[in-house]
């Protein structure tokens, strides 16, 4: 049964097999001697688990044989079942992974079983953050922890594992970090800990998301709280179609292909998952589900389309700006700035190219442009020429670089 299926997520009718990174979690157990992998419950609140990798010389060896140094599904194929395999497959889409493990031990054990499925793994190396990302799945294995890490001195070795995604690398200073938990500044981790769930929904209320939190402070930049989440209300904006509707589908669509292409999930509005261009039906394509954190601002299933990768992360969000006013979709990706204001994903606006003068001079503003949102600096223009272009390249091609749709966009000029 495809992963999707089983978590009642959602379903691409085309070809199940393209599943991707879904928010599942698998847990290998001892059943009749073999091993099995099972799911696990996703939930609202991410876990944050601080893992230091380093601190001796096996450590450090450690460290450089698997985060450092990326692995690739070929080399763990002989320690796990053609059903393990699969997942990982689809979890990684072909893509290289880092993975850490932990020795068995009664503290360990129980962090260890208490990951779930887009939790936060904090990697500490020589006092600072090194690498951020996200659990994707984790394994009890023995063997295949021997074949990574050898045993340690006690004849044990680091069967406890756990594949990493959406891994960034960071070098943030652990002092700058432990406030935000509420830890003193001078604290150090020591092994594998949890930090506990107070200080992490304090930290998602305040702050946003991790590692967009880890970037701004990388970036020596003040961390802007995020305002006060009240009641969710939605309200719809008067828009004139300018064009005919068929060219806003056009776009959601290629960048709905574009997203799959480049090993994203791709999320639309629900109101438009119904929709279909030349014949293409946008459900058979997207999630049907958006997985919802504290950390994702439920702001973000208003727009357009946005990809992510991994069960959690986001990693683009594109406005398809066809109104008259072109305010719509500057305010939903407004919106999105507001209630997330340390992330580090980039946004578009994607519109025709006779437009583009009205889309800057609109960031420009002072509303978009002040101190908190610094639209102007964030948001990238995206013409609907060079979406077709990059689009109509790609359509026979296995894979699609992401790095492409950056280079092709525009920013606001500073004059």
């Amino acid at each position: 049964m495809p992963i999707a299926d089983e978590m009642g997520m959602y379903k691409r009718t085309l070809d199940p097999m393209r599943c991707g990174p879904l928010g599942v979690i698998f847990r290998v157990e001892r059943c009749s001697a073999r091993r099995i992998m099972a799911q696990m419950p996703g939930r609202t609140l991410r876990k944050v688990f601080l893992v230091v990798a380093g601190g001796n010389a096996a450590a450090e060896r450690h460290f450089e044989d698997t985060i450092q140094r990326t692995r690739t599904v070929e080399e763990v194929r002989r320690f796990l079942s053609p059903k393990e395999i699969e997942q990982l497959e689809r979890i990684y889409h072909g893509s290289n992974f880092i993975v850490w493990g932990a020795v068995p031990g009664p503290m360990n054990e129980s962090r260890w079983e208490k990951m779930s499925a887009g939790d936060v793994v904090l990697i500490y190396n020589g006092g600072r953050i090194r690498f951020a990302g996200e659990i994707a799945a984790k394994a009890r294995n023995r063997e295949l922890a021997r074949f990574f890490w050898t045993e340690n001195e006690a004849g044990n070795t680091w069967e406890l594992m756990y594949f990493i995604v959406n891994e960034e690398r960071t070098n943030v200073p652990i002092e700058k970090l432990n406030p935000l938990f509420g830890y003193q500044s001078n604290y150090r981790p020591q092994g594998f800990s949890m930090i506990n769930d107070a200080a992490v929904s304090h930290f998602a209320q305040n702050y946003g998301d991790v590692l967009g939190v880890l970037k701004t402070l990388e970036r020596g930049e003040e961390l802007i709280h995020v305002p006060v989440r009240r009641q969710t209300f939605s309200a719809e904006i008067d828009e004139h179609i300018e064009r005919v509707a068929t060219e806003h589908d056009e776009m959601q669509w290629r960048l709905i292909r574009l997203g799959n292409l480049a090993k994203c999930d791709v999320w639309v509005p629900r109101n438009d998952q119904a929709k279909q261009f030349e014949g293409h039906q946008f459900r058979d394509y997207v999630l049907r589900e958006f997985h919802h954190t504290l950390d994702v601002p439920r702001s973000v299933e208003n727009i357009d389309v946005v990809w992510k990768f991994g069960p959690y992360s986001i990693k683009s969000a594109f406005e398809i700006e066809h109104s008259t006013s072109i305010y719509s979709g500057i305010l939903r990706l407004s919106d999105l700035r507001a209630e997330a204001p340390n992330s580090n994903y980039p946004l578009f606006i994607v519109a025709s190219e006779n437009r583009k003068k009205k889309v800057f001079d609109e960031l420009k503003r002072p509303t978009f442009s002040g101190p908190c949102l610094r639209l102007h600096e964030v948001i990238k223009f995206l013409g609907y020429d060079k979406v077709r272009k990059l689009d109509d390249v790609s359509k026979n091609a296995k894979e699609f670089d992401s790095g492409a749709l950056l280079a092709a966009s525009e920013i606001v000029p500073l004059l």
